[in-house]
């Protein structure tokens, strides 16, 4: 005897051994990514387009000549108007004070826009405003201050490596 029920049972115990072996081999690849996860850790942080443990060089002409800057990201924190590689604090200290050589990389989402600030010699500080981050170089407008006024505008890259 076998009636509707019975032939109803048959399909659907067919359907699922059909389905299975796709259900399971679809699991395979998410299984993969959390192995690599455990055996990696977690992945660094992140803030738009900066990673920490990253390398930024940005370069530009300015002035009839060309700066060039790296700048790590050893760290994100929060500011006020984003995340940056170091704390207000310590970025309003350096360039304050002239500190030759510090530099900062700040992300700013409500603008997705990424700035890259460092102070050279004499007392003169370069910011690399990208304001479009589609694709690598960044593009985007260079500045160049001495005691806090604008001397120089031209353009920049900026790119990271690993």
């Amino acid at each position: 005897m076998c009636g509707p029920y019975d032939l109803l049972m048959t399909l659907r115990v067919l359907t699922a051994a059909v389905l299975l072996p796709v259900l399971i081999a679809s699991c395979a690849p998410v299984a993969s990514l959390l192995a690599a996860r455990d055996e990696q850790g977690p992945s660094p942080r992140q803030a738009g387009p900066l990673t920490v443990g990253e390398t930024w060089t940005v370069t530009g002409p300015i002035d009839g000549r060309s700066v060039t800057a790296t700048i790590s990201i050893p760290d994100l924190v929060p500011v006020a108007s984003g995340t940056a590689s170091v704390n207000e604090r310590d970025r309003l200290d350096a360039f304050a004070t002239g500190r030759e050589g510090f530099s900062v990389a700040h992300y700013d989402p409500e603008r997705r826009s990424v700035t890259f600030s460092w102070v050279a010699t004499r007392n003169t500080t370069y910011t690399c405003e990208v304001t479009s981050l589609l694709s690598l170089p960044y593009q985007g407008r260079l500045t160049m201050q001495r005691g806090g006024q604008t001397v120089a505008n031209g353009t920049c890259q900026a790119n990271f490596s690993q």
